[in-house]
């Protein structure tokens, strides 16, 4: 890894893992003056929010610095809430999976004899992370136009991922559309959307958030498809399971993760040379990752 973004998580990473340890204490607090009985379940999104590149969160303090403007305690706050919102998710997702374990940790789905008690507390707990966001945001120190301009990016692209895990769900077998679910939850949730949301509170002008749209797709795609990659043997394990890997092969997967590395460097042309340095240096790093 690049020591200008190995400087960059080394400088960030740890004032967001405490805002979401933080937060979360927060929240437990608050619902155990509503009831006991729902403490645990904030005892679980604790544990599973331990641990993670915190990718998403970086990438919204990159899209805030790339506006041109200086790294502070409030967009550290909005990478806070783009990881929480990324825990929800994955909540949800380990339902929708069925997936019992995630880093080590049960999933809120195995800790419950009762499915139908696992399947809905673990779709409203994704929920619950969802309107701490908003009200995260709403207390955020910005403009009034910022903050409407990044719940603008915020809305479109939480809707987005609704449709692809949607999809999903419907385990729909055609190759077009399991490449349309790629793009939607991975290179524009996981990419564009947190990108775009640092950009907007930064005040970034069009032609910056045009550029960064562009880039953050092929990051995206760089990013899930080498998920696949090396989720292939697991994946080809799982009966039905389909992924760009198992659908076309590790070799046509690494073609297509240089091919998307290569546009995502074109994309970044007319920035400034630190940017591209920085950005060229987050998709290698992303495209050879080992976890």
């Amino acid at each position: 890894m690049n020591k200008l973004l190995l400087d960059f998580i080394g400088k960030y990473k740890e004032s967001v893992d405490r805002g979401i340890a933080e937060e979360l204490e927060k929240r437990m607090k608050e619902v155990g003056e509503i009831s006991p009985h729902l403490v645990p379940i904030l005892e679980a999104m604790k544990e599973l929010s331990v641990g993670g590149k915190r990718l998403r969160a970086m990438l919204v303090i990159l899209g805030y610095e790339m506006s041109g403007k200086e790294v502070d305690d409030e967009v550290i706050k909005a990478g806070v809430v783009m990881e929480l919102f990324h825990l929800g998710l994955l909540i949800q997702d380990d339902f929708m999976d069925r997936d019992l374990v995630r880093r080590g940790v049960k999933t809120l789905i195995a800790r419950y004899d009762d499915p139908h008690v696992g399947n809905f507390v673990s779709m409203l707990a994704g929920d619950y992370t969802f309107g701490w966001g908003m009200e995260k945001f709403s207390k955020l120190k910005f403009s009034n136009s910022q903050i409407v301009g990044a719940m603008a990016v915020w809305g479109k692209y939480f809707t987005r991922v609704g449709y692809g895990q949607t999809l999903d769900g419907l385990d729909i077998a055609d190759d077009e559309t399991i490449l349309k679910i790629l793009s939607i939850k991975s290179g524009e949730y996981s990419c564009v959307l947190p990108l775009l949301l640092g950009a907007s509170l930064g005040g970034a002008d069009t032609a910056l958030i045009n550029k960064l749209e562009q880039y953050g797709m092929e990051l995206g795609w760089v990013f899930q498809l080498r998920d696949d990659w090396l989720g292939y043997d697991k994946d080809m394990a799982k009966k039905g399971k389909r992924t760009y890997a198992t659908m076309y092969g590790r070799e046509k997967t690494e073609e297509a993760i240089m091919e998307h590395m290569k546009e995502s460097k074109t994309s970044l042309r007319g920035l400034s040379s630190q940017a591209q340095i920085m950005c060229s240096s987050l998709v290698e790093w992303v495209g050879a990752r080992e976890n």
